[in-house]
């Protein structure tokens, strides 16, 4: 979970210019339900859910090339209350989170906007074998928190407020490393207000531009979490199984804000060793050595810049994989921080359709030529 924080938290910048920084403080309230995305969970979604955001926001006007290209977003941090509608089972959610906000079309004081806002949830209520034995949707307090939404922005003058109104959804998860980890969906609909709070003149913006680089790039990563996969349902084996991706990958950027990418992808989960005998209730050694359980594949993706973060967006198929051959497709969805021209933060979840198989962080390594 530290890693998901030291990515969401983003502050190391390098090149300057000035402008004009608002900040806005908002208020938020949004009701909705549960979605049961899987079999069983039908009974975890009793009553409506709602729930309260406090907001702050800050939107830069400085004529950089970013602020410009996505149409000056709004950035920030909130916290917020959810009630997940059942008390005695899911209880409630406490959140912190970072945000991003783009403008997507804008006339006049209306605008239609997306907004982006992970971060870490905790969940009063979690899966206990003995006294929570319904919650089949998450095996840990602390999840990862992810809310998507669109809204219909519209600035009033006097009085000095904006108002959004906005579907979106909200998701929980802890990324299967422990389960049980069906995860949490909630559709909603949300109202907020916001009001400007103070206007800096000369505040300092800091982008990183990558025009003193080659658009041809050569990395690679290295990531280790534990996890831990289903045995028989609802309950994992406990958690604690080592995870590791080792990738290799050529990028080309193609423009400013995108890279297009191949990479070589090398899978190691020692869950897969083992399999649960029901009859002794123990696990058994079934595949022994690492070349049995290893995966390799190939996949190909997108990486969409702004400033020191990329989204990446990659699928790919396994050439080999001796140990689950009927499960030949995974995907890497998450993001990248570039902390220099040459190192980078990695966060991204493997997976597979809506099956979460581990979370990858770690540390990669870029190389680019400098342009003469």
């Amino acid at each position: 979970m530290r890693s998901i924080i030291a990515v969401i938290l983003l502050s190391v910048f390098s090149l300057f210019s000035f402008g004009q920084k608002t900040h806005f403080i908002e208020a938020k309230s949004y009701e909705g339900f549960i979605a049961p995305h899987r079999i069983g969970m039908e009974a975890l979604a009793k009553e409506n859910t709602y729930g309260f955001e406090l907001n702050y926001l800050f939107e830069n006007l400085s004529p950089g090339f970013f602020n410009k290209k996505y149409n000056f977003p709004f950035n920030g941090y909130g916290v917020s209350y959810g009630n997940l509608g059942n008390p005695e089972v899911l209880g409630n959610a406490f959140s912190v989170y970072s945000l991003i906000e783009f403008r997507l079309i804008s006339a006049n004081s209306f605008s239609f906007n997306t907004r982006i806002s992970p971060g870490i949830a905790y969940i009063t209520k979690k899966y206990d074998k003995i006294t929570n034995p319904e919650n089949i949707a998450l095996g840990t307090n602390i999840c990862f928190y992810f809310n998507l939404s669109l809204n219909l922005f519209y600035h009033f003058k006097k009085p000095e407020l904006d108002l959004r109104v906005s579907p979106g959804l909200l998701h929980y998860s802890n990324g299967g490393v422990i389960k049980p980890n069906l995860g949490l969906n909630q559709p909603y609909l949300s109202l907020s207000l916001s009001k400007q709070i103070a206007g800096q003149e000369n505040t300092v913006n800091r982008e990183y531009l990558r025009n003193n680089l080659s658009r041809h790039e050569l990395w690679v990563i290295g990531t280790y979490i534990t996890s831990d996969e289903y045995t028989r349902p609802p309950e994992g084996r406990g958690g604690g199984f080592p995870c590791i991706t080792i990738a290799a990958g050529y990028n080309y950027q193609y423009s400013e804000t995108g890279k297009i990418g191949i990479s070589n992808d090398i899978f190691y989960n020692s869950n897969l060793h083992y399999y649960f005998d029901t009859n002794w209730d123990t696990l058994i050694v079934f595949n022994k050595e690492i070349k049995d359980v290893l995966r390799v594949g190939v996949s190909i993706g997108h990486q969409l810049i702004y400033n020191r973060l990329e989204l990446v967006t990659f699928a790919g198929v396994y050439y080999y994989n001796k140990v689950r051959p009927g499960d030949p497709f995974y995907t890497r969805i998450g993001v990248r921080y570039y902390l220099n021209d040459y190192f980078f933060v990695n966060l991204t979840l493997k997976a597979f359709g809506f099956k979460a198989q581990y979370i990858e962080p770690g540390i990669g390594f870029s190389f680019r030529r400098q342009k003469k």
